[in-house]
């Protein structure tokens, strides 16, 4: 698939702060995007987008998902039921967009962003299939002076920033193989009835689950550390009986350069606080592990 990476291209003047709509309003903007966007110094929140009067959860802040008018007094913008409607009215007073819409919709949204001239955030995964993730990335290609981002948070840490820059520098020598394992206590939301944004395939999409919402990280991880391209894949999954989500995964990749990529998934591992990371990349001279404990995504069953 086509990952793309941190692009800033266009710094804004010191004085003024970013101007950013919210597309998809539901339980994982409310809870993150909303608030950070609207704490930082350096930006604004522009206006919200969303074609439902009470947005779903979206897997995140259950029981607690406010409703569009709310949202928009809460924060003192105007709300909007589409992009369209947005770019239209209010296009010269954007910098960039932030889409946290259900998956099936990136594409055809994020196509519009990028059209309109606007910089672009990505929730994951970056889209429903191989040839919409290509249709963006090309479309940003055409655009260098605009930003194309992929919201796989771990590619922001300093871990990761380290990792790439050992391998980009040859430490390891020529990546031969990787080998990762990414476990997560998340069964209440891939097998929650009240979840099937995450459990249900919708448009173009061939499945959906912990693959799409938890290995994509994992996927952007390697590819951004060690630059290699995969060229085979072969998958297998064990798939939820009560919605038919993978919550478990296998797969093996081959890449243009003959190395072989290993990764091992676990959607629904006991809930002990924590998601389990494991991140193995070894070379012609050298081996490195990222990986450790990260915080559990607490939420009601």
């Amino acid at each position: 698939a086509a990952l793309v990476y941190l692009r800033r291209r266009r710094a804004l003047p010191p004085a003024r702060r970013a101007r950013i709509a919210v597309v998809g309003c539901g339980g994982w903007a409310q809870g993150w995007h909303l608030p950070n966007i609207s704490n930082r110094p350096d930006a604004q929140l522009v206006a919200l987008v969303d074609p439902a009067d009470d947005p779903g959860a979206g897997g995140c802040l259950h029981g607690r998902v406010e409703s569009m008018s709310d949202l928009a007094a809460r924060y003192g913008v105007p709300r909007y039921k589409t992009l369209q409607a947005l770019l239209e009215e209010r296009r010269d007073e954007l910098d960039g967009v932030l889409v946290a819409a259900p998956h099936g919709h990136h594409c055809s949204l994020g196509l519009a962003v990028l059209e309109a001239g606007l910089h672009l955030l990505l929730e994951k995964p970056m889209c429903a299939d191989v040839g919409e993730a290509r249709a963006l990335a090309a479309a940003a290609a055409a655009s260098p002076q605009l930003a194309l981002l992929v919201n796989n948070t771990a590619n922001w840490q300093p871990g990761f920033l380290e990792a790439r820059k050992a391998v980009r520098q040859g430490v390891l020598g020529e990546v031969r193989s990787v080998s990762c394992v990414f476990a997560a206590p998340l069964g209440w939301l891939f097998e929650g009835a009240d979840h099937v944004r995450w459990s249900r395939s919708e448009g173009s999409m061939r499945g959906n689950g912990f693959g799409w919402g938890q290995l994509s990280h994992t996927f952007a991880w390697v590819f951004g550390v060690t630059g290699l391209t995969p060229a085979t894949v072969f998958a297998a999954a064990v798939h939820s009986e009560s919605t038919g989500a993978d919550i478990h995964d296998a797969l093996t990749l081959t890449c243009t350069n003959g190395a072989v990529i290993a990764v091992c998934g676990a959607g629904t591992a006991p809930d002990a606080g924590f998601k389990v990371v494991a991140n193995w990349v070894f070379g012609t001279r050298g081996m490195l592990h990222y990986g450790g404990l990260a915080g559990s995504d607490a939420a009601a069953p």
